[in-house]
């Protein structure tokens, strides 16, 4: 892939179009996708690829289709872009697909429809049965374009597949396409990726000893004990440099949270209290750890010093608070709360302020939050349409979408790391 940035004029514009990130709900940008000429199959699967991971990223409007003005063979050369800015678009994609005996090569095009000028042209190459790494490529440049963060539609998702025999671990792209079985044949439970992205850590009942914590390689799938220790182990979490593991053990009645290496040796325990203390979660810098304790009486989110010291209370409102996921931004916790009716909704609570914001209501049961690698996106599992399935939305609950469609449903996501 070659990509060029007309980085001279054109960036140094003030005017040139932007996506502020640095409010609360974002604006969207009004985008034209133009259909590509000629129509081929491959050139078909790389724009509703690319349709696809625009619409759901909250980030653009797509305009209709059936409002352009243009005609389907007007090209690269002679855009009368007059016509875009009639209906309205700010931005405009162009495409020209190929497909070569084992690959597609498309050369892809980014307009500022407004000012009449190209922001972005690169040419991407594919294999043939694998079209929408094309569309992937060329939107997280794009994203990466217009709001300086880098995109997250070639990251992979981990999540559990419900089955009438087991739980298995299974991965997909971000939107839930093209699953595939990491494991299966127990129950297999909470996914946690490397920061590397080549290894999952799981909970796994395997073995027939209780749950403990199992290692598999996203690659070739094979599976490796991680830390057998106590009655159960569980919830590992890999530290953001990949060299320490936080997860939760219960031995002689008392579950802690405890920290190892990231092969699972030399674990140590990081909290002492009386009741349950669990579901630990990394902050971006390594240096805390949300994490849930009973110690007051009912489940709340707590924050400590990676070595278990300068604890800190979290949440004050409701009588159960669960799972905590801190934001890679560093600046939110998000977290599964029981409301008044009983019922689990998804919220964040500021670390700076302990401001509390709900995500989710009325909407079925709402859990396991997890972030985006680049803190724009948040997963969780819903059972607002009968089974639990994995759900995303934007950090204010915006723009909520379905991830999986599973049979029997889906539950425990886990977003991987941007690609290398």
């Amino acid at each position: 892939m070659t990509l060029a940035l007309l980085a001279g004029l054109l960036l140094a514009a003030p005017e040139r179009p932007v996506i502020d990130l640095s409010g609360g709900r974002v604006q969207p940008l009004p985008m034209a996708i133009a259909r590509p000429y000629p129509a081929l199959e491959t050139s078909a699967a790389v724009e509703a690829t690319l349709v696809q991971d625009f619409d759901r990223s909250g980030l653009f409007k797509l305009l209709d289709p059936a409002s352009f003005l243009t005609p389907a063979n007007e090209g690269f050369t002679g855009i009368d872009f007059s016509k875009w800015q009639a209906i309205g678009a700010q931005a405009l994609v162009k495409m020209d697909c190929q497909s070569l005996p084992a690959d597609v090569k498309c050369e892809m095009r980014l307009y500022d429809a407004a000012r009449g000028q190209e922001l972005l042209h690169g040419t991407y190459t594919a294999a043939r049965t694998a079209p929408r790494q094309i569309a992937h490529r060329f939107g997280d440049d794009v994203v990466k374009f217009f709001t300086r963060e880098p995109g997250v539609f070639q990251t992979h998702i981990a999540w559990v597949r419900e089955t009438d025999a087991d739980k298995q671990i299974m991965v997909s792209e971000w939107d839930g396409s093209d699953p595939q079985v990491l494991t299966g044949g127990s129950i297999n439970l909470l996914p946690s990726w490397a920061p590397d992205g080549k290894t999952i850590a799981f909970t796994s009942f395997r073995g027939g000893a209780g749950a403990h914590l199992y290692t598999v390689d996203a690659i070739s799938r094979q599976v490796r004990p991680l830390a057998l220790m106590g009655d159960f182990s569980t919830g590992a979490i890999y530290s953001p440099d990949g060299t320490r593991l936080l997860f939760s053990s219960s031995q002689s009645d008392n579950t802690d949270v405890y920290v190892a290496k990231a092969d699972g040796t030399g674990a140590r325990r990081i909290t002492d209290s009386r009741g349950i203390d669990i579901s630990a979660s990394w902050s971006p810098d390594g240096k805390r750890a949300a994490f849930v304790s009973e110690r007051a009486g009912t489940p709340q989110i707590y924050t400590m010093a990676a070595d278990g010291s300068e604890v800190r209370r979290m949440t004050f409102q409701g009588n159960y608070n669960q799972e905590p996921a801190w934001s890679p931004k560093g600046d939110l916790i998000a977290f599964s709360g029981r409301d008044e009716h009983r019922v689990f909704d998804v919220y964040t609570v500021a670390v700076d302020g302990g401001k509390v914001t709900r995500l989710t209501q009325n909407q079925g049961t709402n859990e396991k939050p997890a972030w985006a690698p680049n803190g724009r996106y948040l997963l969780f599992s819903s059972t607002r349409n009968g089974k639990r399935q994995i759900w995303m939305s934007q950090p204010d609950g915006s723009n909520q979408r379905p991830v999986t469609s599973e049979k029997q449903g889906a539950s425990d996501p886990a977003w991987g790391p941007l690609p290398k």
